[in-house]
């Protein structure tokens, strides 16, 4: 009984924080009026309307989870509703087990009384559903609820099938062939951390696993860009169909060689579910690349279990959102040159605007050509570059001009090539142009700023806020 009636504290207080003082009276009332001598299967069970969920409920196992002490919410779909069941689920053993799951939640949840309130609830089979007022997903709530021992039970008016997540409805889906089969041939085999037998460590500290340790699949796309099979994540996103997508990748080829479908595909999912009346005409992809939305294109779409699926038959993107200008922050850097004696300072400063920037300076380390080394992902075409380089400002020893000069890597050679020498000036805020450059492939770019060939002090300093690369498009 204490366990039951802290329950229905819990739920009230629920309740209250959702709706606001001005109904908790009236809610008080429906909460408190709970039927303790029964469980959530007699309850179901006892109602004639819902004769055919009860035996689904009792096949699939569910009466023994349903008469437990544990709490939770059913959503019960009326014989008239099974009616449209599809007979493939019905038939289907495992199939379902799965829909009964996908009307239980884990907790007791409390109806919005508001139309515009919206409460996501974590059901039996680890799908997430939403309620937004008086619905239960696509279905209507019938009645009010009502609580027992261990619950609440709400009648709705539709059977709610378990929906797809994005993932699982990308790969099983005929509608964009060349896109899917992309994105899932990103997948690796890696070892199954989690489950591998550590039989030592090495040096650096990492676990030295038994020989042939269980692997398990990976995606590269669910580090790199979103991982789509997430069910506590909304995401929309865009499914290319095949002419489209050639389209696109085929634009992109020229700025990256044997990389252009990977470009484009990174940038087809937007966090948040945007539907069809909501839906912008520019959203922001997971690596804030606009992505040009036309809902005219839009041949299908699928509601998944987090989030939305469109699939298109054009999607343009901007060459200049696709080939964009980037910086490197010289305050981070990707590694030194190993015999420095000095000082890195990584600073945050004003600059003369009173806005905020940040630096690396490398200042009185006594060696001759010290550098800096950098690293950048760039695509094949010629760049505009631009450096920052504050000296002088309040605290800093550095107020005489010095030079210091930038190097690229060749990929041919297997040098660095002087690209540009930068004299840096006291209080100078301004980007200079220190020229073009035109990369010799697509892919990463080495870097590095070097002093001067001298161990004198304030001629061999290294200072840097940025670098900028603004791409010269066609």
């Amino acid at each position: 009984m204490k366990k039951n009636i802290f329950h229905i504290l819990f739920l009230l207080a629920a309740v209250i924080g959702l709706n606001g003082c001005k109904n908790a009276v009236d809610e008080h009332n429906e909460i408190v009026n709970v039927d303790f001598s029964t469980d959530l299967f007699q309850k179901i069970a006892a109602q004639a309307n819902l004769s055919k969920f009860t035996e689904y409920v009792r096949s699939t196992g569910y009466d023994k989870l349903l008469t437990s002490s544990q709490t939770y919410t059913v959503w019960a779909p009326t014989n008239d509703a099974l009616a449209t069941l599809d007979a493939s689920i019905v038939s289907d053993p495992v199939k379902l087990k799965d829909f009964v799951a996908n009307h239980i939640g884990l907790t007791a949840t409390p109806a919005p009384k508001r139309v515009t309130d919206t409460v996501k609830v974590l059901l039996q089979n680890k799908k997430y559903a939403t309620m937004v007022g008086p619905t239960f997903e696509e279905a209507a709530v019938v009645g009010n609820p009502v609580f027992v021992k261990n619950g609440a039970l709400y009648v709705i008016d539709k059977p709610v099938p378990t929906k797809l997540n994005v993932w699982d409805f990308m790969l099983g889906s005929t509608d964009a062939p060349l896109q899917s089969t992309f994105i899932a041939n990103l997948s690796t085999q890696v070892i199954d951390t989690a489950n591998a037998t550590i039989i030592g460590y090495n040096s650096l500290g990492n676990p030295i696993f038994a020989p042939n340790p269980p692997m398990v699949s990976r995606n590269f796309y669910w580090n790199s860009v979103a991982d789509l099979r997430t069910e506590s994540q909304q995401y929309t996103f865009f499914m290319l169909q095949d002419a489209t997508y050639t389209a696109e990748r085929n634009r992109l080829e020229p700025f990256y060689p044997n990389g252009s479908s990977f470009v484009l595909v990174r940038d087809l999912v937007a966090k948040g579910l945007y539907t069809l009346d909501k839906l912008p005409d520019t959203l922001l992809s997971t690596r804030g690349v606009k992505i040009p939305v036309n809902k005219s294109a839009i041949v299908k779409s699928y509601r998944a279990s987090n989030g939305i699926v469109y699939v298109v038959n054009a999607l343009p993107f901007r060459t200049k959102d696709k080939v964009p200008t980037f910086k490197i922050e010289g305050e981070l850097p990707f590694g030194f040159r190993s015999d420095r004696s000095g000082n890195t300072l990584y600073r945050l400063k004003l600059d003369d605007k009173g806005i905020a920037y940040k630096d690396i300076e490398v200042y009185n380390h006594g060696v001759a050509e010290y550098y800096i080394n950098y690293l950048a992902s760039v695509a094949l075409v010629k760049y505009k570059v631009y450096a920052r380089a504050i000296s002088g400002a309040q605290g800093d020893a550095q107020v005489a001009n010095f030079t210091q000069r930038y190097f690229m890597y060749n990929p041919t050679t297997l040098v660095y090539d002087l690209f540009a020498t930068q004299t840096v000036t006291p209080l100078n805020y301004a980007e200079v142009y220190l020229g073009d450059y035109t990369p010799q492939q697509f892919g990463t770019l080495q870097l590095r700023l070097m002093s001067a060939n001298t161990a004198t002090k304030d001629q061999n300093t290294l200072i840097l806020d940025y670098l900028r690369f603004e791409p010269i498009l066609p």
